[in-house]
């Protein structure tokens, strides 16, 4: 397998949309540096070299665009269809405790423990979690939290109710602003427990892991073994996306030393715009329209004849297919009796029809909301909580730099007055 850190010269060609005989001439002016192949004849690019070279070839090129390039340690997303935390495939993490993740992003740790590799079984993963840093909140978190939860409307949705949850937690802690990476660490786990716990209960969760409590506020039953584990899965897999716009308001926020609760805050003010978080919902609710009965060619076509793209299809920077995507709906695997009953199967081959765009991230979740018959929003919610996780770990690596983020506009409006 190719290492996704470096790039061919028709790989490094083709991002930076020129052809190979110029990758040589930004060689020669000292804008790329070339490195030799494995074999000694064949050369080379560093993936970020390149892609910073790229982010600067496109200012101005598009009206009103703003590219941004950070170096980091988190996460590498390979537009080919991969997905890797501080260079660990994504996919097979998603096998451990969504706990054991975070930790990863967090201090580059939390996968080196005895965690599961295997499918475990809720007690197996219970026993897990039990050996990782307690991942609860302490009494007055928990008092702000349900105090709060208890004055919003009976319907609030899950993803509504962890923002709400995270901007008033910063008053009942007054450590907030210890910044050190095992401080903002701590306060991550008390305020992803607390998020979670604040949540109203619909059943009692099997263990203490957090896809355990998340199910609980989203399901009146149970979990399975499967269930939960899909679940667990899709926690990890929401963790973090590379530098999205909602990592990036969290750097913006953290930049200027807002606490961890505020630079989360930020970002989960980005996630839940339409264009982000928002588009798990949709893709949820088109879902939950085919298992109530809509056929897919009526669904497919309103779309077609508004204009508007089909929710869960597509995406901006995957030019192959969506590992996340992949992951979560093979562990799904078929449901011959289930709310969807091969609708979903009809659905991708149809949008996908004549060279069309393949399922994203945003179908899995809403597929793995409507497959388990869970509250309406939970996709969205396990999208945000899952993020959550991931916003810590830029938050945690902003804190090393200082102050950086002072864009400066270019005035196009009236001409200033002159004085009277």
């Amino acid at each position: 397998m190719s290492d996704p850190r470096w790039l061919t010269t028709e790989q490094a060609a083709q991002l930076l949309g020129v052809k190979a005989a110029t990758v040589y001439a930004y060689v020669s002016r000292g804008q790329l540096t070339r490195h030799r192949g494995g074999d000694r004849r064949s050369s080379r690019f560093e993936r970020a070299e390149v892609e910073r070279l790229a982010a600067r070839a496109r200012r101005g090129g598009r009206a009103g665009a703003l590219d941004v390039v950070l170096d980091t340690e988190l996460t590498l997303l390979d537009p080919a269809g991969r997905l890797y935390f501080r260079g660990r495939d994504a996919t097979t993490l998603a096998a451990r405790p969504f706990e054991q993740v975070a930790e990863l992003l967090w201090t580059d740790a939390g996968t080196h423990s005895s965690g599961p590799t295997d499918e475990p079984g809720a007690g197996e993963r219970g026993e897990a979690v039990a050996h990782e840093a307690a991942w609860v909140a302490d009494e007055a978190m928990l008092a702000v939290a349900h105090r709060v939860q208890a004055a919003l409307p009976a319907g609030t949705p899950p993803a509504d109710r962890f923002r709400v949850t995270v901007a008033a937690l910063p008053t009942s802690d007054p450590f907030r602003y210890d910044q050190r990476p095992a401080a903002v660490a701590a306060t991550g786990r008390g305020l992803i427990a607390a998020a979670v716990d604040g949540l109203p209960r619909r059943s009692t969760p099997v263990d203490d892991g957090i896809a355990a409590r998340l199910w609980a506020g989203c399901a009146d039953r149970p979990p399975t073994p499967t269930q939960l584990r899909a679940f667990d899965a899709a926690l990890v897999l929401s963790a973090d996306h590379e530098l999205a716009v909602s990592a990036l308001a969290a750097r913006v926020a953290a930049s200027a030393r807002a606490d961890p609760y505020l630079a989360v805050l930020a970002g989960l003010a980005a996630l839940g715009g339409g264009l982000h978080g928002g588009s798990v919902g949709a893709a949820e609710g088109m879902l939950a329209e085919l298992a109530a009965g809509r056929t897919v060619a009526d669904l497919v076509a309103d779309r077609l004849a508004a204009g508007a793209p089909v929710p869960g299809f597509g995406h901006a920077v995957y030019t192959g297919t969506d590992p996340r995507a992949e992951a979560v709906l093979r562990l799904l695997g078929p449901d011959p009796g289930g709310p969807l009953a091969g609708r979903l199967d009809e659905l991708v081959a149809a949008v996908g029809r004549h060279g069309g765009p393949r399922p994203n991230f945003d179908l899995a979740l809403g597929a793995l909301a409507v497959t388990y018959g869970l509250a309406p929003g939970s996709a969205e919610a396990v999208f945000v909580l899952g993020r959550c996780a991931g916003l810590l770990g830029h938050t945690i690596e902003e804190y090393r730099h200082r102050f950086r983020f002072r864009p400066r506009a270019v005035y196009v409006g009236a001409a200033p007055c002159p004085e009277q």
